[in-house]
Formats: C-alpha cells, structure tokens, sequence
C-alpha cells in the first residue's frame, strides 16, 4: 500500500479484475502521480472555501455532511484515519459498519451520479491511499436524497426474491405507462424524487424490489449489470440526430467499469460486495428512469464500415489524445471492461451484447451517413463513441455550446470547455427538449440519417 500522504502511482499495478491496455512506462507514470498530486494540491473538488472545523467530533462531522465548503476538512479527517487505521478498515468503518453514520455514508456513495464509486474505484485500482481519503471526502459532501431512495427500496426488497434481470425491468420501465407519464423535461435531475416517487410510487417499487444479488450470483450478475448498461446507454438514440451518448447514462458504464476492482478487494465481504452491486444495479435503473426514460432498440445489428477502420488500441490512443475532461476515454475503457467480463459467459443467451465485434462497433463506429441502407433500420444501429466525440469537435462543438449558452444564461458563466462538455454529452436523452442544441444526420442518397 502506497503512502496515504502522497499519490504514487506505480508502473505496474496488481490484477484487479479489470480492464488494461498495458503496464504503465515510468515516465508516464511518474507524470500521472505529479498531475494527480498537482490537482489534489491546488483544486478543490468542487469550489475552495472556508469552514473549518474539527471532525473528530462526530456531532460536527454528522451537522457537516452534504456540504461542498467542508471538503478540505473531510479529507484531512480521512487522510488521518487512513494513516491510523489503513484503507480497508476505514473504508470498512464507513461503508459497511452497519451504525448510523456507516449507512449515511453509504447513502452519499450512490448519489452524485455515482462520481464516488468511480473515485473510489480508481483508488483502490492504483493502490492509493491518499485518493481514497479523496473518495471519502467527496462522498461526505454529496447529499443524500438519491441514496435515500435506494434505501427504500432496499427495505422494500426484503420481501422479494430478486430474481428478475436488470434488462427486463428496463423494458418493464419502458412500457408501464404510468412510469413514464410522471416523468417530466421540467424535473431535471430531480426526476424520480418528482416524478416516478411522488406520483407512481407503488409501479416504481415494484419494478425496483425485484433486482437482488447473491453470493453465488455476484459475480455473473456484476457482468450483466455492465453489459446491460452499456446497451441501454448506447441504443438511447434519435434518428433524426447525431449520435450522442447521455452524461448520466455514461456514468453508469464508467463506474460499472470500476466494479470489478470492488468485487477483487479482498478486505471487503462478500455481503457488502453484494449489497454495494444490488445498489449499484438499482441505480442504474434510477438513472435510466430519469433520463426520459429512453427507449433502447436492437432488432438488428447493421454491417458499418468505420471511418477510420482500425482495432481496439487504435481506439484507445485516438481516445486519449482526444482533447476533452476524460470522460471519452473512461467511457471506452467501460465498454472494454464491459466486454472482457462479458466473454466469461459466453453461452448466456441473456447477454444482450456478446461479441467483441459489437463491443468494437460502440467503440468505435464513426458518422452512420457514410453508409446507404433503409430507413427502417436506422433505430436498430449500434451508435458510435470515438468518431461521434471527433464529429462533435471538428463540426459542431462551437456552435452548439453557443446555442446553449444562448438558452441557458448561466451556461455562459462557465469555462468554455466546461460549455462544449454540456454540448458533447446530451442531459436526459429519452426527451425531444434534450436534442435542442444537436445538428440533424446527414443525408446519404434516398436515407436521411
């Protein structure tokens, strides 16, 4: 275990069940630790501020949490009880210690669009410790309301058998028509809390009671949760637009692809690893829920010659030298995890994706114009990533974050490449309100794409 006072990130790391291009050259590792540690030193996670307090006081951490100003402070606290206690007991002790505060803790790990599992994950990846205290803090600062309903559903559940797949409740989502209609543009982020859970609550809990996770299924189940998120994410398309990929729904690839670095930690139970992946699975489907919900069709998989034709690493360096956040290339390394642990169960028809081509095609697929077929087909493709993202820059980027900026005022406070990140990655896809900003497909001989 590295030091808990600095990042250091080692050239090669152990096995942890996840995906890999290859070990890391010192060098490029050497500069990841000093622009990790460079970020931790001088950024704050959300906005730097004052309040300081002691969190030795368990009164003055509980009155603290959800609060973005006290990050600093959280961080100090879980740095000192990593350096007193080690990783696994402190992430033992606020994850699954089964008190008051262990499952407030737990309740802010799901929300923020599961930013703290994707933290958390990469620390435990990279065996550090310092960005574990990271991980920690950040999940002492999101609120609490989207892990509030997970644990409804939680103590509602205790009754169920859990046996239904993640994929048949996504299409029981779809089609209940009264899920849907309580799903309003106007809700935002706040989607289920106003719509499914203050109108339709009784459908909703019914639907989310039936996802569970045991010990014998955890891990078959943590593979089908990845490969059903990446086909929902991918296929929630429209027509008449570009290819996009929702930011929400791309969160739940990213830190799905981060859930095999969970399932390896030996210092976590094998309990906890399946209460954290009914939780996760739970979450998908909540994410999924407010983001319109779209609806994923896959009758048929069209034959589609890429723009740049080219294998899986050429995929990965054409994404990291990609210029955006990160989000890009965390998103294709989730379809590669994805189709890594999917090839374990190759003869589960359940997959809904199961070749390495089709994992390719997502990848990879570049602007569907380039290609003459009926118009029928077009809502069955499997839509691109890399070449979509190149699309966006080289065509479009400027001119639609000046579209939202001229929508939206507040857009227009924010950096300019935090406005192209908003343009990128479409907010609430299964809504026609969310494509505003979106240029139409081109026109390919008689098929309007």
């Amino acid at each position: 275990m590295c030091n808990h006072k600095e990042i250091d990130v080692p050239p090669t790391v152990p096995a942890t069940g996840t995906f890999r291009v290859q070990a890391l050259a010192p060098d490029t590792a050497a500069k990841a630790s000093e622009i990790l540690q460079d970020n931790h030193d001088n950024y704050h996670i959300y906005i730097h501020d004052l309040g300081l307090h002691n969190f030795q006081d368990p009164a003055k951490f509980k009155e603290c949490l959800g609060q973005g100003i006290y990050y600093d402070d959280y961080f100090a606290y879980f740095q000192n009880e990593i350096g007193k206690h080690g990783v696994p007991n402190t992430v033992n002790k606020f994850h699954s210690g089964g008190d008051e505060m262990a499952e407030d803790m737990l309740r802010r790990f799901f929300s923020g669009f599961l930013l703290s599992p994707i933290h958390f994950g990469y620390a435990i990846e990279l065996d550090q410790p310092l960005i574990v205290a990271e991980a920690l803090a950040l999940t002492a600062v999101h609120d609490s309301h989207f892990g509030e309903v997970l644990t409804e559903i939680e103590a509602a559940a205790k009754t169920s058998d859990g046996a239904e797949s993640l994929i048949n409740l996504q299409q029981e989502i779809y089609s209940n028509q009264k899920l849907r209609e309580t799903m309003k543009f106007d809700h935002g982020v706040f989607q289920v809390r106003y719509g499914q859970v203050a109108h339709a609550k009784d459908d909703f809990m019914q639907v989310m009671v039936r996802w569970k996770v045991k010990p014998e299924d955890l891990q078959e189940k943590t593979a089908k949760c990845l490969n059903y998120t990446v086909y929902w994410t991918s296929l929630a398309e429209r027509a008449e637009k570009q290819i996009r990929f929702d930011f929400f729904l791309m969160h739940s690839v990213t830190s799905g692809s981060l859930w095999p670095v969970i399932n390896s930690a030996p210092w976590i139970s094998t309990k906890t690893k399946c209460r954290l992946m009914e939780w996760k699975g739970r979450a998908d489907l909540i994410l999924y829920n407010q983001t319109g919900p779209p609806c994923p069709k896959s009758e048929e998989l069209v034959a589609y010659q890429p723009q740049i034709p080219s294998g899986r690493d050429e995929v990965f360096q054409r994404a990291c030298e990609y210029e955006d956040d990160g989000h890009l290339a965390k998103l294709i390394r989730g379809i590669a995890t994805t189709a890594q642990v999917s090839k374990e169960y190759p003869q589960k028809a359940s997959f809904m994706l199961k070749s390495d081509e089709e994992f390719l095609k997502i990848a990879h697929m570049s602007e569907l114009s380039l290609v003459s077929m009926h118009r029928s087909l077009l809502l069955t493709l499997y839509p691109p990533v890399i070449d979509s993202a190149e699309q966006f820059n080289q065509d479009s980027a400027d001119r639609e974050r000046e579209i939202i900026c001229k929508k939206y005022s507040h857009a227009g406070e924010m950096s300019i490449e935090i406005q192209r990140v908003s343009a990128r990655w479409s907010r609430h896809v299964g809504f026609e309100q969310s494509w505003f900003h979106v240029p139409s497909r081109k026109s390919n001989g008689s098929s309007h794409l």
